[in-house]
């Protein structure tokens, strides 16, 4: 058992203890009580220069933001009497001038412990000062290792399965072990398949010998792996890869397997003659219109559409099919009904405005909603009414704005009348002026009072003021004008009988929405009378002012039964402030006052006479400066005041105090401190017993002389337990040796000590403790006892040891790659290179860490490069971009493809970039052979257009003359011969053969040189539609044939205006060349727009193209479908080529005897301005022609 400790041996223990602790009181200014030694030492302030001061005094920090945490904290402790540990804050400490002097680097965290007496109030606060700046360190040092770790496992997840790359390894035969996920997501396989894969099924046919051969050749000399091949991806398309292996290596030199990547470079492979295959889906979403917009049909009025808009304002009622009687009840008793009967009859529209409505429920009490809109009437193709467009839009606020302006033109009406009754009855006179001051207006009683005449007044206004008054009065309205303030002022002004009296004038300015001055609005009021009595009550009351301020007391006078204040003394103002104020009464002057009961003691005195006196009396006043309440302490007296001669109703008390707060404070602080004293050991031990850690004291024969609660309470043993025999079998045995070595140690040296080792708990687990210790040393230097503390770090300790493992599984990782693998902080700096680079640029990896890579970079490649990536690391998107390198080898700059993919937090924040360069020389020197051929395909296909021109321009005029000979012949020749007549139909035909194949040759050279000379014009599209519908040779109103027109997405286009006529013409008189002969032509022209380019559509519902047999030959050069009715087969050439021409493509969809959909992709240049996407309404309005 432990024996029992004395007062003075809890306090030798407190201030011996070996961490920072700090006793402070808990009054406001936190006065500092006692401190350790510890704490004396690290703050390097001994302990008499800092007890009885407050905290922030003897503790000053530079930091206010510091100051309010600790506030916090301690504020927080004396509300919930519960423990707090506060956010760590930095607070440096100055070196001796012995150590070099200066400011320290030092991080603490304090924790403040509730000490409470026995009735259960806050006695102390105990502040447990931690220097933890190592621990800071080894926390942020941690913190950064658990981020590496799980970064690293990140890291090798994402390489595995996010890598812009397909990652695979072999065994040593060459045979598959493992394929990353990327690699399985191209090939459409599972693991399992891939693991019983035979690889070569999937290369191209004419690539596997290739592939095969270059792989047994690398298998058998041991060298790096690299073949470009095309591999069937999951879709069953061919895909170009780069692909790469290098031999994993034993200790020994053996290769033990091969680790490979597969980069897609099919893009680039094909360069510029890539397309987008991807099908996008052709729905956009309905733009709501700023109005409301609904569909009656029949006689009935049944809703056919209603918009989004529509819907809101109507309600769930608002079904399509239902009668509009029935949706909206008031219809009929308002009248609409009526009108749309009258619009559908008669085929007139009808304008409404300001129309009132009640939306459903009818019973709601809502205000009723107005609109302005128009009934259009709706026909069939016959003329006949099949409906009622419903078109409105909410003018609420418009109608609402005009009924408040119409009020509020009747109340100033009433208001000015109101005024004007009542300035004329006043008994002051009253004047307005404009904004300079000229006089415009003054009431009759002006003339009463001055005997001027008002029209005279409104110019000589000044005439009757005191000649000696008259500039200073000019002079305060002038001050008051230019600051745009009101203003008073007193001067003397003649009366009628020609004395002169003193009036007060107040004016105050009518200023408008800008603040500028519009009217002066004044009045003037005698106070002659109250200006003489004035100056008479001064001269008294200066008299006894003197007197009063010369004494040291609180004095003040309160007058009648509602002990109004009629004199404050100086001392009396400087307690309470400008709040009290003279005939005010005690109750409302100072309320807090008079809660306290003193109004009824004044009651007392006032209606008894008996005087009343107090000595130390409690008063809660409050502050002036802050307005909080203070309590202080006064001796006071009320004494009657009898009435004045000739005034019974001025009868009042005086009341005298004088201010002894301090003198009760001294006595109740001295009161306070004997109580402490009485109880500090209890509280000692309390305050011992509260540490979240296990404290013990230690003899120098290393025996415990004390140990805390906590120790039971960790290792399960009860109290009365022998800690000194138990304690060291509950060591691990494999620490124990190194526990007892420390602790021999810092005996014999007298030293501090601080070591790990792992500590058997309650739970049958050993759990990694700290264990620091100090001595106290007695005056020979030797060591009387040891202060220490056990700490519990068990997963520290354990997070330390798996980030070293998780490092290494890494690097062996990125260091197994052929490409150049690298990784960058969220801000762009790279943070980790692979040996690769070193391989490929022969710069050290540390080197190119600290310096960059810009050495290594054409110096014209440079600042693009370095754009390029900056982009995509401010907006966080992926990282793609080709440049050049110098390589080591030869010192030649040589493609490289850079990828980077950022890795993203739970937030989404970009905590990692990772990032990979891959060699592409070979490939982006084919690529510019390639470019170069392409560019002389391209003149050589300008010769042919050339040539063609030349050819059917030449060709024509002889065909013009054959033409010309044959009419003449037929005019003047006759022909015995029955079959003449039969050759004669065969020649003509022959001849408009010739002659439309020559200007169908003519017209596609055309095409071509009128997109290079022709310049461009922003085209309506409607109006143009419209002018090629009526050129049509056939009308389509012969045929029955009608146009739907849609160009809401798209109004309008930058287009060379043959071309675009060409288009329309071709689409359009094909769409009514191959009609479907059971039923009228329906032709529906729109437009799109999708993403930011415009689709131009053509529908129809012919006879339809055979795509499965077709598709291919589709826009061939005279290729023809259909053979009952005569055509070139040059329609759908020289519209495919106008849009190739223009940078987009021509897309059909048609089904056989249903109909075929043309759609024409336009590049977004096409667009008059850049639009955002546009959704297109499904009512559109629709135009039959």
């Amino acid at each position: 058992m432990v024996p029992p400790t004395a007062l003075s041996d809890y306090l030798a223990l407190f201030r011996h203890l070996p961490g920072n602790y700090l006793l402070l009181a808990p009054d406001a200014a936190l006065t500092i009580v006692d401190n350790t030694e510890r704490h004396a030492a690290v703050a390097m302030k001994s302990r008499a220069e800092v007890a009885g001061r407050p905290l922030f005094e003897a503790f000053p920090a530079a930091d206010q933001n510091e100051i309010e945490v600790l506030r916090a904290s301690i504020e927080h402790v004396r509300r919930t009497q519960e423990p707090h540990t506060m956010p760590l804050i930095r607070y440096d400490l100055e070196r001796p001038a012995g150590q070099g002097g200066g400011l320290e680097e030092r991080y603490w965290q304090a924790t403040h412990y509730p000490v409470l007496a026995d009735d259960g109030q806050l006695r102390y606060i105990l502040q447990q000062t931690e220097d933890v700046t190592e621990r800071h360190r080894a926390e942020q040092r941690a913190r950064l290792a658990q981020q590496n770790l799980a970064e690293s496992q990140e890291q090798i997840r994402f390489m595995l399965e996010a890598l812009p790359l397909m990652l695979w390894t072999t065994r040593a035969d060459g045979t598959a072990d493992y394929q990353n996920p990327g690699w399985l997501r191209f090939t459409g396989r599972t693991l399992a398949q891939a693991q019983e894969w035979g690889w070569l099924d999937d290369i191209h046919p004419d690539d596997r010998a290739t592939v095969n051969e270059a792989w047994r050749q690398a298998l058998a000399s041991g060298t790096e792996y690299q073949v470009e091949y095309r591999l069937r991806r999951y879709d069953g398309q061919y895909r170009w890869l780069l692909v790469q292996a290098v031999p994993r290596r034993s200790p020994d030199g053996a290769i033990s397997g091969w680790v490979g990547t597969g980069t897609d470079i099919h893009e680039q492979k094909l360069s510029q003659q890539r397309v987008n295959e991807k099908d996008r889906e052709l729905q956009q979403i309905l733009r709501l219109l700023p109005a409301y917009v609904a569909t009656l049909q029949g006689p009935e009025h049944l809703y056919t559409f209603v918009n989004e808009r529509s819907r809101e304002l109507l309600g769930p009622d608002a079904e399509l099919g239902r009668p509009a009687a029935q949706v909206l009840p008031d219809l009929r008793p308002s009248g609409l009904a009526r009108i749309l009967d009258q619009v559908y009859r008669t085929q007139q529209p009808y304008a409404l405005e300001e129309l009132p409505v009640s939306t459903p429920p009818a019973a709601s009490a809502e205000q009723p909603r107005y609109f302005d809109g128009v009934f259009q009437p709706l026909t069939d193709e016959q003329g006949q009414s099949t409906g009622v467009l419903v078109f409105g839009v909410d003018v609420t606020r418009r109608v609402q704005a005009k009924q408040r302006a119409a009020e509020l033109q009747e109340e100033v009406r009433q208001q000015n009348e109101q005024f004007r009754l009542l300035v004329e009855s006043l008994p002051l006179y009253v004047y307005i002026t404009d904004a300079a001051g000229h006089m415009l207006y003054v009431n009759p009683q002006r003339q009463t009072y001055t005997g001027q005449d008002p029209t005279r007044a409104l110019t000589h206004w000044d005439e009757p003021v005191h000649p000696d008054d008259t500039a200073r009065m000019r002079q305060l309205f002038a001050e008051g004008r230019r600051l745009h303030q009101p203003w008073r002022g007193e001067y003397r002004l003649r009366r009628h009988d020609g004395t002169y009296r003193w009036v007060l004038t107040h004016a105050v300015p009518l200023l408008d929405a800008q603040g500028q001055v519009q009217r002066w609005y004044g009045s003037s009021v005698d106070i002659d009378d109250q200006k003489r009595l004035q100056q008479r009550l001064e001269e008294q009351d200066e008299q006894l002012r003197r007197m009063l301020h010369t004494l040291p007391a609180i004095i003040n006078t309160m007058e009648g039964p509602e002990h109004r204040y009629t004199y404050l003394s100086p001392q009396m103002r400087a307690l309470v402030g400008e709040r009290v104020q003279l005939g005010r009464r005690v109750v409302d002057a100072q309320p807090e006052v008079a809660a306290q009961g003193f109004v009824e003691v004044l009651d007392r005195v006032y209606q008894t006479g008996e005087p009343f006196a107090a000595l130390e009396q409690r008063v809660d006043i409050r502050v002036p400066e802050t307005g909080q309440l203070e309590t202080r302490f006064f001796n006071f007296s009320y004494q009657l005041l009898p009435a004045l001669a000739g005034r019974p109703d001025s009868r009042g008390i005086l009341s005298f105090a004088l201010d002894v707060t301090e003198q009760v404070r001294d006595r109740q602080r001295a009161e306070q401190l004997q109580a402490e004293v009485n109880r500090q050991a209890m509280q000692l031990r309390r305050m011992t017993e509260a540490l979240p850690a296990i404290s013990f004291i230690l003899s120098p024969d290393m025996r415990l002389e004390y140990f805390s609660p906590q120790w039971h309470q960790l290792t399960g043993y009860p109290p009365g337990t022998d800690a000194d025999a138990v304690w060291p079998t509950l060591i691990h045995p494999d620490d124990r040796p190194r526990a007892y070595a420390t602790y021999a140690r810092a005996i014999a040296q007298n030293t501090p000590l601080e070591f790990e080792y792992r500590l058997l708990h309650h739970d049958g687990q050993y759990r990694w403790q700290v264990c620091r210790a100090v001595p106290e040393l007695g005056p020979d230097g030797q060591a009387l006892r040891w202060y220490g503390t056990v700490v519990d770090h068990h997963e520290q300790k354990e997070l330390r040891d798996e980030l070293l493992r998780s490092e290494a599984r890494f690097r062996f990782m990125a260091e197994s790659i052929p490409q150049v693998v690298w990784t960058a902080r969220p801000d762009g700096r790279l943070d980790y290179l692979n040996q690769r680079w070193t391989e490929v640029t022969g710069v050290p990896v540390e080197l190119a860490l600290r310096q960059g890579y810009d050495g290594l970079v054409p110096p014209e490649e440079r600042l693009a490069l370095r754009r390029r990536y900056l982009a995509s690391i401010a907006s966080g998107q992926l990282y793609e971009q080709e440049g050049r390198l110098r390589s080591a080898h030869d010192g030649q700059f040589r493609w490289y493809l850079h990828r980077a993919t950022p890795m993203r937090d739970a937030a989404g924040e970009v905590v990692k970039w990772f990032g990979t360069s891959t060699d592409i020389h070979d490939f982006k020197q084919a690529q510019q052979l390639l470019q170069a051929q392409n560019a002389q395909l391209t003149s050589i296909n300008q010769d042919l257009d050339n040539f063609v021109y030349t050819a059917s321009h030449d060709l024509m005029q002889p065909v013009n003359n054959m033409a010309g000979i044959f009419e003449e012949l037929m005019r003047t020749a006759h022909f015995d011969d029955p079959a003449a007549q039969q050759l004669r139909g065969m020649f003509e035909h022959a001849l408009r053969q010739m002659h439309d194949t020559i200007q169908d040759l003519s017209d596609v050279v055309q095409v071509q040189r009128r997109h290079e000379q022709l310049p461009a014009e922003v085209l309506e599209l409607r109006p143009f539609a419209e002018e090629v519908i009526r050129s049509l040779q056939v009308p389509a109103g012969s045929r029955g044939a009608s146009f739907t027109l849609d160009f809401n997405a798209v109004p309008a286009l930058q287009f060379v205006r043959p071309n675009l006529q060409s288009i329309f013409y071709n689409l359009l008189s094909n769409a009514l060349k191959y009609r479907h002969p059971d039923r009228l032509p329906v032709v529906r022209v729109s437009t799109e727009l999708v993403g930011h380019e415009p689709v131009l559509v053509v529908q129809d519902n012919g006879l339809g193209i055979d795509l499965a047999r077709h598709g291919q030959e589709l826009f061939q050069m005279f290729r023809r479908f259909h053979d009952h009715v005569e055509g070139s087969g040059m329609g759908l050439y020289l519209v495919n080529r106008i849009v190739q021409q223009l940078g987009g493509r021509l897309s059909v969809e048609s089904v056989v005897n249903e109909g075929t959909t043309f759609r024409l992709h336009l590049p977004g240049a096409l667009l008059p301005h850049p639009q955002p996407p546009v959704a297109r309404s499904v009512t559109a309005e629709e135009q039959a022609l």
